[in-house]
C-alpha cells in the first residue's frame, strides 16, 4: 500500500494542500528566500560582504526559522493563511470521520509540515552552522526545538480554527499567541522565562543540549497532546448539539 494511501485521510489532504497547491509552493519558495538572505547575513565577514559585529548572526538565522516554521504551521492550521484544500474543523465536523481521527490528523499534518520546513532548509542551516564554526548538533537541537513548537502551534491554530468562526477573532488571538509565546514568556521571573523558545535557542546555539532544553522541548510536545484532547473535546461537543438542535 503506498505511503499516501496508509497516512491519515485528514493529514493527506492537509499536507497536499500545503506542499503542492500554488499558493503552498509559492510560502515555501518565500521562506527558503527569507532563510537565504539570513545566510548571507550570517557570514562571516571574510567569507562574505556583511557583517554585524554586535549580533550572534548565527542565532539570527535560526531565530527566523523559528518563527517563520512556527507562525506558518500555525497560520494553515487556523485558517490565518487559507489553501484549497484543506479542511477546517467545521467542514470536518460534518465528515464520516471519527473525531480522534480528525485530532490525529491535524496532529500529524503540523508534525509532517514543520519537519518538511525544517528538512527544507536544513542544508542552509548547516552550512550557517559551518562558517560559523559551531558544532552541527546545533543545527540538531535548532531543529527538533523549532518542529515541536512548531507543532504545538499548528494543533492549537487547529483548535481556533474550529472554535471561532470570526476570522478577526481568530486572527487577534493567534496573533497574541504567538506574542505570548514569543514575547510574553521572555518577560516572565526565572526561572519561568526559560520556556521562551528564543532562550532555548540561544542557550542550544552557545552551550548545546541541557536538561533545560530537554524538559521546555517536551512541554511543547505535551501543549501539542494537549491540544489534540482539545480538538477531540470541541468536535465532540460540536457533534452532540448537531444532533440535539
Amino acid at each position: 500500500m503506498p505511503v499516501t494511501q496508509a497516512l491519515n485521510p485528514v493529514a493527506r489532504g492537509d499536507l497536499r494542500a500545503r506542499l503542492s497547491t500554488p499558493r503552498g509552493v509559492w510560502v515555501q519558495t518565500l521562506y527558503l528566500g527569507a532563510c537565504s538572505a539570513f545566510l548571507l547575513l550570517s557570514l562571516p565577514p571574510e567569507v562574505g560582504r556583511f557583517e554585524l559585529r554586535e549580533a550572534n548572526l548565527l542565532l539570527a538565522f535560526l531565530v527566523v526559522q523559528l518563527v517563520a516554521v512556527a507562525y506558518l504551521t500555525g497560520a494553515f492550521a487556523s485558517s490565518e493563511l487559507s489553501l484549497e484544500g484543506e479542511k477546517g474543523l467545521p467542514d470536518l465536523a460534518l465528515s464520516a470521520f471519527g473525531a480522534v481521527e480528525i485530532a490525529v490528523g491535524k496532529l500529524i499534518s503540523s508534525v509532517g509540515y514543520a519537519v518538511y520546513l525544517v528538512a527544507l532548509a536544513l542544508p542552509l542551516t548547516v552550512l550557517a552552522a559551518g562558517l560559523r564554526a559551531a558544532p552541527l548538533w546545533t543545527a540538531v537541537w535548532a531543529a527538533i526545538l523549532t518542529a515541536t513548537l512548531a507543532t504545538a502551534l499548528g494543533v492549537w491554530g487547529a483548535w481556533l480554527g474550529g472554535r471561532f468562526s470570526s476570522d478577526f477573532t481568530r486572527s487577534f488571538l493567534y496573533w497574541s499567541v504567538l506574542a505570548a509565546v514569543f514575547v510574553g514568556t521572555a518577560r516572565l521571573p526565572a526561572p519561568w522565562n526559560a520556556t521562551n523558545p528564543v532562550l532555548q535557542l540561544d542557550q542550544a546555539v552557545r552551550n548545546g543540549w541541557s536538561w533545560t532544553f530537554g524538559a521546555v522541548t517536551a512541554v511543547y510536545a505535551i501543549a501539542a497532546v494537549a491540544g489534540v484532547v482539545a480538538i477531540v473535546s470541541h468536535l465532540t461537543v460540536m457533534r452532540t448539539g448537531a444532533e440535539d438542535a
